[in-house]
């Protein structure tokens, strides 16, 4: 849902809230990571690392659960690291079991079966070319952020025409209370 919010000059104004995604990794694949979270913040796209929200004392399990909830899909990075770390698979099944996207992005040469994601379409990529593989995810992903914005704005449409038909009817009960 939109956020609403006051402008200096008083007046309301619709924020659409970002698109956000849970970047699942292994930290052995930081360089890749790294790339990758560029690539799509790039798109507009809020990306959740959980290393970048240390709350110590917090349950890190828990956390990431509520992450993964709160996200709008999963990118699930498979790169030397991702495709045999335990917290990976974790993240992927939980992200399964929420209903959330689940979409992969995996280096050549891995092999996606090995991961439990037989059978979901993925984005291959080379990051030994990143300049290529930042174009292959930002393509791929485009259409999703595009979706996702087309998404808010007629949901913004849909709070605007609401919001008239109170005023309407407030405006009618108050010229006919008179």
């Amino acid at each position: 849902m939109p956020e609403i919010v006051r402008r200096k000059s008083d007046t309301l104004s619709v924020m659409a809230s970002p698109l956000r995604f849970f970047l699942s990794h292994s930290m052995l694949d930081a360089s890749e990571v790294e790339k990758l979270q560029e690539t799509i913040v790039g798109l507009g796209v809020s990306v959740y690392l959980a290393e970048n929200d240390p709350q110590p004392g917090v349950n890190l399990a828990a956390k990431v659960l509520a992450e993964i909830k709160a996200s709008d899909a999963v990118i699930v990075l498979l790169a030397e690291g991702g495709a045999s770390s335990p917290w990976v698979q974790q993240e992927i099944g939980v992200a399964m079991a929420a209903g959330k996207l689940v979409v992969p992005i995996v280096q050549a040469g891995i092999d996606v079966k090995m991961a439990g994601l037989a059978g979901l379409e993925y984005i291959s990529v080379d990051f030994a070319s990143p300049g290529d593989a930042a174009v292959i995810v930002s393509s791929a992903l485009e259409p999703l952020v595009r979706r996702h914005a087309e998404k808010q704005a007629r949901q913004a449409q849909q709070d605007m025409l609401v919001a008239l038909g109170l005023v309407a009817l407030v405006l009618l009960i108050a010229y006919s209370s008179k």
